[in-house]
C-alpha cells in the first residue's frame, strides 16, 4: 500500500479501533478455521493410508483427532461468520456517521451539484465496497500468512527442502497478488467514474424520455447510453482478465508446491525418513494450502474498488465557512443592517460580477438587479456564506452573524412530502395556528389552504403535487417570514406569480414587517411591478466582470 492509498483508507481504518477486540477474535477464528481444515484433510489422509497398510495400530487417537478437527472447523467457521459480519455491520454504521459528518463539513457549493444518483453512490456502492477492508483484504492476507508460516514450520520438521519450496511459493503468491492490486487500482478508478456517469445518464434518459421522443432524439440518446454501458462492460472484462491471469499464476505456484511435496515426500519415504501415512499427510496438506492460496487473488481483486470508493467518499472536501462571532446565538430583536464592501464572487475558475458595494438598511426594500445567468444567486449564496467571496467582505451591524439573522428564500422551491403545517414550521418551533393563518393571508394563500380537505394538515404530496407552482412559491415564502429574522433575502420571490399578485403580496409583507431589512434579487424591478407602495431602498445593478 503506497502513501496515497493509505491517506484514502486511513479515516475508515480508524473506525476499526471501536471493534478491535471483535476483529481480533474474528480474524483468529478465521485463521483457526483454515488450520483446522488443513489438519482435517491431512490427518484423514494419514488415517486412511495407515488403515490400509497396517494391520494393527491405535485407531482411537487419530479418530478422535479427525472428529476434533471436523467439529472445531465447523464451529469456528460459524462463530467467525457471526463475529466478523456483526463487526462489519457495526463498522458500516460508524462509516455512515463519519460520511455524514464529512458531508456536513462541506460547503453548499460543493454539495449543490450532487444529484440523487450521487447520494445512492455514496450510501450504497461506495460504502459497501468498504466491507472489503475487513472481509476481503485484511482477513485473507492474515489467514494466508499465518497458515503458510505454521505449515512451513510443520514441513520443516519432516522435510526442510519442502518447507523452503513452500516459503518461496507463498512469497510469490503474495507478490503476484500485490502486483494485481496495483494493476487494477487505476482500472478501478475508471470503473467508478464510468459507473457514476452511466447512472447519471440512465436517470437523465429516463426523466427526459418524453421530451426526447418529441424532438426525435430518443434513439440517438439510447445509442449513446448503450455505448457507455459497453465501455463499462469492457472495463469490467479487463479487470476480470487481470484477476484470472493472477489466479492462473497462483495455481501454477500452488500446483508446483503440490508436485514438489509429492516428489520430496516420496524420496523421504524411500530413505526411511517418514512413513507412507506421513507422506500422504504432507501431500494432502499441500492440497489444502492450495485452496487458501487461491482465495488471495480472488479477494484482493477488490482492492482497487475499495481504494477508489474511499477516494470518492473523501473527494472535493472543502472547509466550512467560519461564521462571524456573535455576542448571542439567538436572533437579535432589533433591526440589523447589512454591508457589502467591494464584493465579487467566483464560481469555479470564473469571476462572475464586478465588485459590488452597498449598504442595506432596516425598513427599506433593496433590489439586486441584473440579467439572468449573471450571478445574482451566487451573490446571494456568498451573502449567506455558502460561497467564498473572491474580493471584499460582508458585515452585519451589532456583531450579528449570518446563520441566525438572515432568512433566505432560495431560487428553488423545496417542500417536504408532509403537511402544510409541517412545511411552514420545519424546525418545529412553538408557532400557533393564528400566526400560521396570518402569514398565509399576507401571501394570499389562506383561502387556498382553507379549501383543502384537511386545511393545515393536508399533505402536499411528493414535490408538492397538491399545489401549483405559484402556490408552492408563496408557501415557502411564508415559511421564510415565520423565521422572524431581521434580514430577509429573497431570490426570485415572484417566480410563477402574476405581477398584480406579486405587487399586492410584496406590499402586504413589507407593511406587516416594517423593521425588516429587505433584499430582493430579481430580474424584475419596482417599475415592472407597477411601483408598489413600499419604502424603496438602494437598487444595485450587477454588471458582468
Amino acid at each position: 500500500m503506497n502513501h496515497r492509498d493509505w491517506q484514502y483508507l486511513k479515516p475508515w481504518l480508524k473506525q476499526l479501533k471501536s471493534v478491535r477486540l471483535q476483529i481480533f477474535i474474528g480474524l483468529g477464528l478465521a485463521t483457526a478455521t483454515a488450520l483446522f481444515g488443513i489438519g482435517l484433510l491431512s490427518l484423514s489422509g494419514w488415517f486412511i493410508t495407515a488403515a490400509a497398510l497396517y494391520t494393527a495400530f491405535d485407531i482411537y487417537t487419530p479418530g478422535a483427532g479427525i472428529r476434533f478437527f471436523a467439529v472445531t472447523r465447523t464451529l469456528s467457521r460459524y462463530v467467525e461468520r457471526l463475529i466478523n459480519h456483526d463487526a462489519v455491520l457495526k463498522l458500516q454504521a460508524r462509516w455512515r456517521v463519519a460520511l455524514f459528518k464529512r458531508l456536513q463539513g462541506r460547503s453548499l457549493a460543493s454539495l449543490a451539484p450532487l444529484r440523487v444518483a450521487d447520494g445512492v453512490q455514496y450510501l450504497t456502492r461506495n460504502l459497501d465496497a468498504m466491507d472489503n477492508l475487513l472481509l476481503r483484504l485484511m482477513a485473507p492476507v492474515l489467514v494466508f500468512v499465518l497458515s503458510s508460516c505454521l505449515l512451513i514450520l510443520f514441513w520443516g520438521i519432516c522435510i526442510p527442502s519442502a518447507a523452503i519450496a513452500l516459503a518461496i511459493a507463498a512469497l510469490l503468491v503474495l507478490f503476484v497478488s500485490v502486483r494485481m492490486a496495483k494493476q487494477t487500482r487505476a482500472l478501478a478508478m475508471q470503473q467508478l467514474q464510468s459507473t457514476q456517469r452511466l447512472r447519471r445518464q440512465s436517470m437523465a434518459f429516463t426523466e427526459s424520455a418524453t421530451e426526447l421522443l418529441a424532438w426525435g432524439a430518443y434513439k440517438t440518446h439510447r445509442q449513446a447510453l448503450l455505448k457507455q454501458a459497453q465501455r463499462q462492460e469492457q472495463l469490467d472484462d479487463k479487470q476480470l482478465a487481470i484477476q484470472h491471469k493472477t489466479l492462473w499464476l497462483v495455481e501454477i505456484f500452488s500446483h508446483s508446491v503440490f508436485l514438489l511435496a509429492v516428489i520430496l515426500s516420496g524420496f523421504a519415504f524411500e530413505t526411511g525418513m517418514i512413513s507412507s501415512a506421513e507422506m500422504i499427510m504432507l501431500v494432502l496438506s499441500a492440497l489444502a494450502w492450495q485452496e487458501i492460496a487461491a482465495e488471495l487473488p480472488s479477494q484482493w481483486g477488490g482492492y482497487g474498488k475499495t481504494v477508489a470508493a474511499a477516494k470518492h467518499l473523501l473527494a472535493n472536501e472543502t472547509s466550512v465557512r467560519k461564521p462571524v462571532k456573535s455576542h448571542s446565538s439567538k436572533p437579535l430583536k432589533k433591526a440589523v443592517s447589512l454591508t457589502l464592501d467591494n464584493i465579487s464572487v467566483k464560481r469555479g475558475k470564473r469571476v462572475l460580477i464586478r465588485p459590488v458595494s452597498a449598504q442595506f438598511k432596516p425598513g427599506y426594500v433593496h433590489w439586486l438587479n441584473g440579467p439572468s445567468g449573471l450571478g445574482k444567486s451566487s451573490l446571494a449564496e456568498a451573502i449567506m456564506g455558502w460561497l467564498p467571496c473572491f474580493t471584499g467582505k460582508i458585515t452585519l451591524s451589532q456583531g450579528a452573524d449570518v446563520d441566525n439573522h438572515i432568512s433566505f428564500l432560495t431560487q428553488r422551491t423545496e417542500v417536504l412530502d408532509g403537511s402544510i403545517r409541517e412545511n411552514l414550521n420545519l424546525s418545529h418551533q412553538p408557532i400557533g395556528d393564528e400566526e400560521l393563518w396570518a402569514v398565509l393571508q399576507l401571501v394570499e394563500l389562506d383561502n387556498v389552504v382553507r379549501a383543502l380537505p384537511e386545511s393545515l394538515n393536508t399533505l402536499v404530496g411528493a414535490r408538492g403535487v397538491m399545489l401549483s407552482g405559484g402556490q408552492l412559491r408563496r408557501l415557502v415564502l411564508a415559511r421564510v417570514l415565520l423565521q422572524g429574522r431581521p434580514i430577509i433575502l429573497l431570490d426570485e420571490p415572484f417566480a410563477g406569480l402574476e405581477r398584480q399578485l406579486a405587487k399586492r403580496m410584496l406590499e402586504n409583507i413589507v407593511a406587516a414587517y416594517k423593521d425588516k431589512t429587505w433584499i430582493i434579487i430579481s430580474h424584475l424591478g419596482p417599475n415592472e411591478l407597477d411601483n408598489p407602495k413600499i419604502p424603496q431602498g438602494e437598487t444595485v445593478v450587477l454588471k458582468p466582470f
